[in-house]
């Protein structure tokens, strides 16, 4: 049993025992001060101190049986205290599964907390069963409706976190079997390139001259770098075709031009050799730009842009809004595009224009070099979001704590500085000096004059301090000490009670 709760402590973590045991204080410490004031059957205060924490230790496992037990509690002992309800009704709303699992505990806490009023204040007349019944709703019903609200929202929010994650993981393995086709298609259409390379290699090999043994090096170290371009491109076809070049950009410009399009193609900066590679993703680049706006934005003006910088290739498409001639699209063209220009070490960028039209472009290097897999980010994600409600958790209980702490302060603060206790009562003698007297009593302010109660003392001045609260005997009735003083002296003292 004892190795079964070390076991759930440790799986909560420090946080959330914390927080529970910082809770279990403060209602205990709400609940066990009205049961000791109140002056009801010397039993009461024990069973709420004892009983209240408990109930909220059990709240979670048990949150109807714990309701109803706090409803008999309030009916044995005078009614449940403010603090006690208002936690417990929050806690039945947000852990029950059923909503009439709510709702019969809010019934059986409302009989219990009539039939404490009516077994305490000696009946329940109609005007006293309202008062008492809009209490209960102030101080149990709005509790567990906020509480409801909040648990569906976290259901909601569940849901949604749950929906997300599978969404992100099809997302991924999309992108992931768009990745695999479009390294096939690079590595198809390398094929012809690195073909032809090796096959000069064996010929150039055949021939042992000098001249051809310096050609034989250079045409082995173009084939090697080609080769490290393409590390890690598994998928290898056998399908011969046609590698496009950019030299085939206007073909492309005419065919969409006889397709009735508006195409304008523009040629900036000087051209300088490309790697195949490089030369092959600004291709595919301008043919998808070129192929969407024909699909999504027919009849509008196409700018094919190709420029040369000092640092990288720029080539792009940019159209006019247009009318969609195809309503829905897979997007998994963009996705395999996106990975042929991170093989190639560029960057691609597409979105709408603020004309309503659309862009697609790629920076290319001149010099490709592989680039790592991303790794997704959504574990991440998740991990902060854990960490949010963490840190959530630390600050509601370091604000329970604080609650507690201003709680006690205020008490010793009353006791200190408000009232008087017996032991200061029962130390000062008549006869005492003033001086010395007031030395041992509160601040003059915040004594009585003209209480009603005790008896006068001729000539003599007295004030009148309230009892500490451990020492009240009554709720309807306030113990008051008494001091008279009278040529710099303490004449006489006295204590009575009164009725407020």
């Amino acid at each position: 049993m004892a190795s079964t709760v070390l076991a759930r402590l440790r799986a909560a973590g420090g946080v959330r025992v914390g927080y529970e045991a910082a809770l279990t204080l403060l209602v205990t410490a709400g609940a066990l001060l009205p049961a000791v004031m109140a002056g009801l059957h010397p039993l009461a205060p024990w069973l709420v101190g004892l009983g209240t924490p408990v109930l909220v230790l059990l709240r979670g496992r048990f949150p109807l049986p714990v309701y109803v037990a706090l409803g008999l509690l309030g009916l044995a002992t005078g009614g449940a205290s403010t603090v006690t309800l208002v936690a417990l009704s929050a806690s039945l709303a947000y852990r029950s599964a059923r909503l009439w699992q709510v709702a019969a505990g809010l019934g059986a806490g409302w009989a219990c907390f009539a039939g404490a009023v009516a077994l305490w204040e000696g009946g329940l007349d109609p005007t006293t069963l309202v008062l008492a019944s809009a209490l209960f709703a102030l101080l149990a019903v709005i509790p567990a409706g906020v509480a409801r609200a909040v648990r569906r929202r976290r259901v909601l929010l569940a849901a949604m976190h749950r929906r997300n994650e599978q969404l992100h993981s099809q997302q991924g393995e999309v992108a992931r079997q768009a990745r695999a086709r479009e390294r096939t298609r690079i590595a198809r259409d390398l094929h012809d390139s690195l073909g032809h390379k090796l096959t000069l290699i064996s010929l150039y090999a055949g021939m042992r001259t000098d001249e051809h043994g310096e050609l034989l090096r250079e045409t082995s170290s173009a084939a090697m770098t080609e080769l490290r371009q393409i590390l890690g491109l598994l998928g290898q076809d056998d399908t011969q075709g046609d590698a496009p070049s950019l030299d085939r950009l206007d073909d492309l410009a005419e065919n969409a031009r006889a397709s009735g399009a508006r195409v304008i193609l523009r040629r900036e900066g000087t051209p300088r050799p490309l790697s195949p590679l490089i030369e092959h993703a600004a291709y595919r680049v301008a043919q998808e730009g070129v192929t969407n706006a024909l699909r999504h934005a027919h009849g509008g003006e196409i700018m094919l842009s190709l420029r040369y910088e000092p640092d990288a290739l720029i080539t792009g498409v940019t159209n006019t809004a247009g009318q969609r001639v195809i309503r829905h699209s897979s997007g998994q063209g963009l996705l395999g595009l996106a990975e042929r220009v991170r093989v190639a070490g560029g960057m691609l960028y597409h979105g709408p224009t603020p004309d309503g039209g659309f862009r697609l472009a790629a920076t290319l290097p001149y010099t490709a070099e592989p680039v790592a897999a991303p790794v997704p980010d959504f574990a991440e994600l998740v991990e902060r979001d854990q960490r949010r409600s963490r840190v959530t958790m630390a600050a509601t209980a370091l604000g329970i704590v604080g609650v507690l702490t201003l709680c006690c302060a205020g008490l010793w603060l009353v006791g200190a500085v408000v009232t008087v206790d017996r032991a200061t009562y029962d130390a000062v003698t008549v006869g005492t000096p003033e001086q010395q007297v007031r030395d041992r009593l509160p601040d003059p302010e915040a004594a009585e004059t003209g209480t009603v109660g005790g008896r006068d003392v001729p000539g003599a001045t007295c004030v009148d301090y309230r009892a500490s609260v451990l020492e009240q005997v009554g709720q309807d009735t306030e113990l008051l000490y008494r001091f008279c003083f009278r040529d710099g002296m303490l004449v006489d003292k006295q204590e009575f009670v009164v009725t407020r």
